[in-house]
C-alpha cells in the first residue's frame, strides 16, 4: 500500500512546502491535545495522536499509535515524531524498552514524572519538593489556577513568557540531556517545547 503524502495533513493556512510537521503521540486523551494546539501556525502543523476511546495509554501503545503513523504518511526528513507520555504508574522495566525502540526508529522523547500536570504546574511557580503524585499536581494547579479541568484547559493561561518560564524551571530541575526521563519529579517536555518554539520564531 502507497503512503498517505505528508500534505494531505496540511490545509490552506500552512506553506505546504516549507511548513514542518511535528507528530505528537500521547498518553493522554485531551490535556496534551489542546495544549500543543497552542503552537499551531503557517509555519508549523503540529498533529496531536491522543489515546481514544479504547483508553490504550501504556507507553507500550502510544509507541504503536506513532509507529502506525509513520508507516501510513510518507514524511520528510525534518518532520519530528515525538512520545509524551508520562512515568506516573510504569515500570523501569516497561519504559525503557519503550525508550530504546523509540531511540531506534530515532523518534523523541518528552516523559514526565509522574505526569504532564507537572509541566503544567511548571508555567506558574517552582515545585513544591512535597507534590509527588499526579493527585498531588491536580490539586496543585487547582491552588494555583482557581481550578482545574484537565479536559477543558483555560489556554489563555499558558502565554509565551509563562511557557518560556516552564522551560527554563524544567530545564534547571533535569538539565541532562541523556536521561530518558526524569528520575525525580519534573518533565522533559521542555524539549519539544524548546524545538516548537525555535521553530514557530525562525
Amino acid at each position: 500500500m502507497s503512503r498517505i503524502n505528508r500534505t494531505k495533513l496540511l490545509d490552506r493556512q500552512h506553506d505546504r512546502r516549507d511548513a514542518k510537521l511535528f507528530i505528537i503521540a500521547t498518553e493522554g486523551e485531551a490535556t496534551e491535545k489542546q495544549y500543543f494546539g497552542l503552537f499551531q501556525s503557517t509555519k508549523i502543523k503540529v498533529e496531536v495522536l491522543a489515546t481514544g476511546d479504547d483508553h490504550k495509554s501504556a507507553p507500550q501503545y502510544v509507541l504503536a499509535r506513532l509507529n502506525d503513523f509513520k508507516e501510513m504518511y510518507d514524511l520528510n526528513d525534518d518532520d519530528m515524531l515525538w512520545l509524551v507520555f508520562d512515568v506516573d504508574r510504569w515500570t523501569s522495566q516497561n519504559l525503557s524498552s519503550v525508550c530504546r525502540e523509540a531511540k531506534q526508529k530515532n523518534y523523541y522523547l518528552a516523559i514526565s514524572n509522574p505526569c504532564f500536570e507537572v509541566w503544567l504546574c511548571l508555567h506558574f511557580s517552582d515545585l513544591n519538593p512535597q507534590d509527588t503524585s499526579c493527585k498531588n499536581f491536580k490539586a496543585r494547579l487547582r491552588m494555583l489556577l482557581g481550578s482545574y479541568n484537565s479536559s477543558k484547559l483555560d489556554l489563555s493561561l499558558y502565554d509565551e513568557p509563562k511557557i518560556a518560564d516552564a522551560v527554563a524551571r524544567a530545564k534547571q530541575l533535569h538539565p541532562t540531556a541523556t536521561q530518558n526521563w526524569p528520575p525525580t519529579p519534573g518533565t522533559h517536555v521542555y524539549r519539544l517545547v524548546e524545538i516548537l518554539l525555535q521553530s514557530l520564531n525562525k
